[in-house]
Formats: structure tokens, sequence, C-alpha cells
């Protein structure tokens, strides 16, 4: 009797821990509240429809935006807009508190130049254990957007933004590498103005690229490159590109 007992206390033990497994597995992880930070006030992003820049949007988030991170990955996150919309963002545009990510991150009033001294990686965060976007050479010239825990938020040539750890750069010119910078467009030191009514000014020379800055007719621009289809320019400290066709 007594071991028949046992026996049916180990079933119903048993019977109470597989439910209790599955009701685990179907209760979703808790979704994390937050909004989008950016470097530029007013500043608008795709809403991709995968993790980069090669799936289609699904519309816009802007500056201060209330979002909720469904999940997370290393470069790029899926979240979900007050609206309903779902999609990807990079993590370095999510502030949600987490210090690995663009929270905290103090941006400076006017950007400068700065140099790679080593052969160094471009991170999704302010720390070493966020994933790698690419791997800057010796020499690297990027723009200082802003600082997060000695790490800075840097913009290459190209518009890709990310962190480098401020021990690895320098305001003077450094030898020995090529900088991110070079191109074989040609460059000129001088204004343009945009033609359209409203024109993007985006992170990179192509539609696929975020948007950095929204432009009116008439804006005065300062030219930094220009290239075949597209110009690299400067307006009131943010740096991006427009269509030629937009600019007279």
């Amino acid at each position: 009797m007594i071991g028949g007992y046992q026996k049916m206390k180990r079933s119903k033990f048993s019977i109470v821990l597989a439910i209790a497994l599955i009701f685990c597995v179907m209760v979703p992880a808790v979704a994390s509240a937050a909004s989008v930070t950016m470097a530029y006030d007013g500043g608008t992003l795709n809403l991709r429809s995968g993790p980069g820049r090669e799936y289609k949007s699904n519309g816009t988030v802007r500056d201060g935006d209330s979002i909720t991170v469904l999940s997370y990955g290393e470069i790029w996150s899926k979240v979900q807009t007050a609206s309903g919309k779902t999609g990807y963002i990079k993590n370095l545009y999510i502030d949600d508190g987490d210090g690995n990510y663009a929270s905290g991150t103090s941006y400076f009033e006017s950007r400068y130049s700065v140099y790679t001294t080593a052969s160094v990686n471009l991170r999704s965060g302010a720390s070493t254990g966020t994933a790698v976007i690419r791997t800057l050479s010796r020499g690297t010239k990027l723009t200082a957007m802003g600082t997060n825990s000695g790490f800075y938020l840097v913009q290459t040539s190209d518009g890709t933004q990310g962190y480098v750890s401020g021990s690895y750069l320098s305001r003077n010119k450094v030898s020995g590498g090529s900088s991110s910078s070079s191109s074989s467009s040609s460059s000129s030191a001088n204004t343009k103005t945009v033609t359209a009514s409203y024109v993007n000014m985006r992170e990179g020379g192509g539609l696929s690229y975020d948007v950095v800055r929204v432009l009116p007719r008439g804006t005065v621009v300062t030219v930094l490159k220009k290239g075949n289809y597209w110009t690299r320019v400067s307006y009131k400290g943010t740096t991006g590109w427009i269509k030629n066709t937009y600019l007279k």
C-alpha cells in the first residue's frame, strides 16, 4: 500500500510539472517598452520588414516615438510602434535603459572628425559585448556624434553609424591606413540649394538608406563630396546624401 501511494504521488507530481512546463512555453516573453533615440531632432528611420537595409520599408519611426521591443537581435531588433506596425530598426536607435545600446549617449552640439589609431571594431552598442558591424582600418576618418561610457558614437563616410572605443580614436590625422572617406568621386567645397518641395537627406547614397533629415525647397547645404548620382552634404551639423537631381 505504501509503495502504491508513493507511485501515485510521483505520478501526480510528474503531471503537475509537465503542465507547468507547457504553460511556461506557451507564455510569451514580456516585451520591453522603449523609445526611438537619434542624434538629430526630428529625424526619421525606416521600419524595415527584416533585419537589414535590403528589406522593404513598412513605414517610418521618428525621434522620440514610443515603441515596444518584441525581440532583440545583435544589430537589428524587431519592434512595434504605438499604432501597431511591426518591423526592424538598429539597436543603436533604441532607448530602453540598457547602456549596451543608445541609452546614456550624450550627443555633441557640434560634430567633429576623428581618426582610428589602430584596426578597431565598429560595434552596434557602447560595449565590447555588442555585435561587430565592421572592422575599421588604422587611419579611418570618422565623424564623432556623441559619447557613451568611454565609447564614441561615430559615422563613417558611407553613413553607417556605430560605436568605437575612445581609446582608439584621435582628433589628429593618423598615417599608415586608408581613410573610409576616400572615394573616386570628386569633392568640392561649395554650396547648393534644394530644388524640390521636400527632399530626404539619407545616411548613404541610395534609396535603401535611412532618412536623417527632411529639407524643404530653398535650403542651402554645404557640399562635401559629389558623386555621379548622389552628393554628400552637410546641414546644421547633420551629414547625409541627397540625389543630384534635387540640388542646383
